[in-house]
């Protein structure tokens, strides 16, 4: 199938909008934290802090149920998400559970992970056959700028959660937040990897992601504008089905939403059941404009 008729099966009537059919899924993500975060980041793109209760923690049996419905569906891989996991009083049991179902991929800003829990951790590990890998969000090597967007000792915490998982063996990947030229990525790349070695992490990695213009980032420094939408020209030369929302879904408490990015929007809630969300989503919001400029994915690729 040619990428002009795969954009044309993907079309579900609003002229002007494509629309992202469902490929095929492969990953179901889940916002077991909810928007509860006990940092309150100056670009969260949907403002997680320690009073935001717009999602909630998903619950354990919420996961289990979600759990079933994926194995029926031939999910691959998993990843969970918030607000921060950590906080949650059940997330070592929703751990294992999810590892017993495949892969798992847990986003967390590492400052609640001592040592004891990072123990914790191994000690589940050694008792599964599917790996777990964790992403720690920092924002800077350099402690004055990762706390000026992050808050306070952030960065000794951060630094401190990543040490500990280091020592149980696991190399977590750095994830950070473009706050610089895309011409300097490169540069930037082999310093975060030099201070990931020089904290001893076993095989360090990094994902560098791009600004979304949404909560703090919108009100910190920009809205999106009106013509930073994508169009069906967008797609002319590029196929819309390596969008992750071609692929996978996200589980939260309130519902299943199309991806991590729109939780905070009604529109991209797509139905209270994974199966119910397998059909085209229209890539009307300005945040679709970023992933396809910018090649974003959630995923750790």
């Amino acid at each position: 199938m040619t990428q002009t008729n795969t954009l044309a099966k993907s079309r579900s009537g609003s002229e002007g909008i494509p629309h992202v059919p469902m490929s095929g899924l492969e990953t179901l993500w889940m916002q077991i934290g909810g928007t509860l975060c006990n940092l309150t980041c100056n670009h969260c793109f949907i403002s997680c802090s320690p009073h935001n209760h717009n999602h909630e923690q998903m619950s354990l049996d919420q996961v289990k149920k979600y759990l079933a419905e994926s194995k029926e569906l031939g999910v691959k891989d998993y990843y969970i998400t918030g607000g921060e996991v950590f906080l949650h009083p059940e997330i070592f049991e929703i751990i294992e559970t999810i590892l017993q179902y495949g892969p798992l991929n847990m986003l967390t800003n590492g400052t609640l992970i001592r040592e004891d829990k990072a123990e914790k951790l191994r000690e589940i590990q050694n008792r599964v056959d599917f790996p777990m890998t964790l992403r720690v969000s920092m924002e800077h090597f350099d402690e004055t700028k990762n706390d000026a967007v992050r808050g306070p000792n952030a960065f000794r915490l951060a630094l401190g959660g990543i040490r500990n998982l280091a020592q149980q063996g696991f190399s977590p990947i750095l994830t950070i937040t473009r706050s610089w030229e895309e011409d300097k990525d490169s540069e930037m790349e082999s310093q975060f990897l030099q201070f990931l070695q020089e904290n001893e992490v076993p095989t360090p990695r990094i994902k560098i992601l791009p600004g979304f213009l949404l909560g703090q980032l919108a009100e910190n420094q920009r809205a999106y504008q009106k013509e930073e939408r994508v169009t069906d020209k967008c797609f002319e030369n590029f196929d819309i089905t390596s969008l992750q929302c071609a692929s996978s879904r996200m589980a939260t408490g309130k519902g299943v939403y199309v991806c991590p990015i729109l939780v905070d929007h009604n529109f991209a809630k797509m139905g209270n059941t994974i199966t119910e969300t397998l059909r085209p989503f229209p890539l009307a919001h300005s945040a679709c404009y970023t992933c396809r400029v910018t090649g974003m994915t959630c995923k750790n690729e």
